[in-house]
């Protein structure tokens, strides 16, 4: 069920009703890491500011992507991760309904990714601009409101037996309480709140301000006397490798230069064992699983990056390829 309708039924939803609004939550969470990741590896120096804002907001991501699996095996629910309709597919609008008017893509990083980044995580009424109206799409906090409201009302029986604890999984769900300091901690991190850009530590930003920070060019700075949010700053913008938003169905293996074929083939081959890793991190492979999928992400970046490096032959003014983030059955990938 798309995330509106599980908004517009939340009220009188059972024990399936949250287990649907959890598996929908995996998918959200994993859909924005691959748009993150990409942007983050076109920044020619890994060591830059933006690269590194970047990286921390797609680290937390994953994280929440943890915290929905370990919520959803908490009470009885299986995550679906390597199998359709879970997998990702850009350029796409964002799973569930969320923000229909935005499409995805994955591209280089720029002013209009920055953007796009923001429109992902904002929140109703963000930090400066009291001005705006209810949005008429469903929002990520909205729904993990309902979230935590169904958890609250039906106080389902909780194990801890299916679920990860270590890299990537901060917080194993054991009671009502962790499952609620859960969803708040994705909240949080995530869109942040309505009246701060940071709720519980000033100095650690909501994702919507980070990406704030990289689009207007400077810091948001925290001053702890006045408890107010000033200009800190400035960050300049890093140079970065000019890729183009990859197309719809990935480059074909066949259709680009012989080496471009093979780091692309290289990347998806990698990614999709990664996914089969996380996949049976919470079907039964356990930690053991987790941490296999946590090795495959980090050997992600040097294909991708050996890509960004490539020109695609023809293109005016110049431009570069990246990473398809293709899941591809037929290749030998493990399924546990």
């Amino acid at each position: 069920m798309a995330i509106r309708g599980l908004l517009e039924t939340a009220a009188t939803g059972n024990d399936d009703w949250l287990r649907q609004a959890l598996q929908s939550a995996v998918e959200l969470e994993f859909f924005t890491i691959p748009p993150y990741l990409t942007a983050m590896w076109s920044i020619v120096d890994q060591s830059h500011t933006a690269a590194r804002i970047i990286r921390e907001v797609a680290y937390e991501e994953m994280q929440h992507m943890a915290l929905a699996c370990n919520l959803l095996a908490a009470i009885g629910g299986t995550p679906c991760i390597n199998r359709p309709p879970s997998i990702p597919v850009y350029p796409r609008p964002m799973p569930g309904g969320v923000k229909p008017q935005l499409t995805v893509a994955l591209v280089g990083f720029s002013q209009s990714t920055a953007d796009a980044f923001m429109e992902i995580e904002k929140p109703e009424r963000p930090l400066a601009e009291p001005e705006m109206l209810l949005a008429s799409y469903p929002r990520i906090g909205a729904f993990y409101a309902a979230i935590a409201d169904a958890f609250l009302r039906q106080r389902p029986e909780i194990s801890v037996e299916r679920q990860i604890a270590g890299p990537l999984a901060p917080l194993v769900i054991a009671t009502l309480e962790d499952a609620l300091n859960a969803i708040t901690r994705i909240r949080e991190q995530g869109e942040g709140t309505d009246v701060s850009p940071a709720e519980n530590a000033p100095e650690h930003l909501a994702h919507y301000y980070l990406f704030r920070e990289l689009r207007n060019g400077h810091t948001l700075s925290y001053d702890p006397i006045k408890k107010a949010y000033y200009r800190g700053p400035d960050i300049p913008f890093p140079e970065v490798y000019p890729v183009a938003p990859v197309p719809a169905g990935g480059y074909r293996y066949d259709e680009v230069p012989a080496a471009v074929g093979e780091r692309l083939r290289e990347f998806d081959l990698a990614y999709s064992r990664m996914l089969d890793d996380l996949h049976g991190a919470w079907n039964g492979g356990g930690q053991a699983s987790l941490l296999r999928a946590v090795e495959g992400m980090f050997s992600l970046q040097e294909p991708a990056r050996a890509l960004m490096a490539c020109e695609i032959p023809g293109t005016m003014p110049v431009a570069h390829f990246g990473p398809n983030f293709l899941y591809r059955s037929e290749l030998p990938t493990r399924t546990s």
